[in-house]
């Protein structure tokens, strides 16, 4: 980080918000300005003693060395055409989403003077917003970049050292591979788990009073913003169209195993989830 002297961070919720607090708590040196749309956000912001708040991205953005972007999917684009006046020659612009080709993509109207280099924070939640901002809540936290191939060496390895100076765990791959991982991983449970709430509380026999810790832990991360999630299931619908369509399959073969009152191959089914469930966690 100590490669950075001015770092803008473009967008405050809760992981732009995490990222300056983060920075403010390892006291670093660096210049640190921030914007958000929102006004409540850039006033909640302007509580970060230690944080320059802007009215405008393109004030935030102006003379930083490194600029991360911290809107949602669907407004980089704009935000990359709003901060390109005030960029300067050598910055290195990245932004936090977690959708990556599309985003390459946007960043292709950035000036050749300043370094895009692609990177997805592992670190979301269904409590979304700069109120739930935490300083530490990249450690331990997976992290991707996304390099093109064509980055100066020098940026890259700069922006890898900032990332693992929160405490994250590098991981770098193209932004087409990011996008097939995190479908498998996160957008497709996240839609799953939608439909699963769907399906439960329009079911007429449903009685939220019955409800227990296994619907709830189920359909967790049903509560997250939709704003936010329908612009990153959009973004990548190809990978998660073939998610779901994966899903899909599973559902009906237990469904048919289970009007078939077929016990083996309900038995069998349900084990292979469990044994995949618990190769989340190996500690078991």
């Amino acid at each position: 980080m100590s490669r950075f002297n001015r770092i803008a961070v473009i967008g405050a919720g809760l992981i732009g918000g995490s990222v300056l607090l983060a920075l403010l708590r390892r006291k670093s040196g660096q210049t640190l300005t921030g914007w958000s749309h929102s006004r409540k956000s850039r006033d909640l912001l302007g509580g970060f003693t230690g944080v320059d708040v802007f009215e405008t991205a393109k004030e935030a953005a102006s003379g930083a060395d490194l600029v991360i972007i911290a809107t949602p999917v669907d407004k980089i684009k704009q935000t990359l055409l709003a901060i390109t006046p005030s960029l300067k020659p050598g910055a290195i612009v990245t932004d936090v989403g977690s959708v990556k080709a599309s985003v390459v993509q946007d960043a292709t109207i950035l000036p050749p003077t300043v370094s895009f280099i692609g990177s997805h924070p592992m670190a979301g939640s269904e409590k979304a917003g700069i109120e739930q901002a935490r300083a530490d809540l990249f450690e331990g936290r997976l992290c991707f970049i996304t390099p093109a191939g064509k980055e100066d060496p020098a940026a890259l390895s700069a922006l890898r050292d900032f990332w693992q100076g929160l405490g994250s765990i590098i991981r770098e791959c193209s932004a087409e591979q990011h996008d097939a991982i995190v479908a498998v991983t996160s957008h497709v449970p996240h839609a799953t788990a939608s439909a699963l709430m769907l399906a439960v509380a329009q079911a007429p026999q449903f009685d939220i009073t019955a409800a227990g810790s296994g619907l709830r832990d189920a359909t967790r991360i049903a509560a997250g913003e939709e704003n936010l999630w329908v612009s990153i299931l959009l973004s990548n619908a190809e990978n998660v169209v073939s998610g779901l369509s994966n899903v899909e399959k599973n559902l009906r073969a237990l469904r048919e195993a289970v009007a078939a009152g077929d016990q083996e191959k309900v038995a069998a089914l349900l084990k292979a989830a469990r044994l995949a469930r618990q190769s989340l966690d190996p500690s078991r």
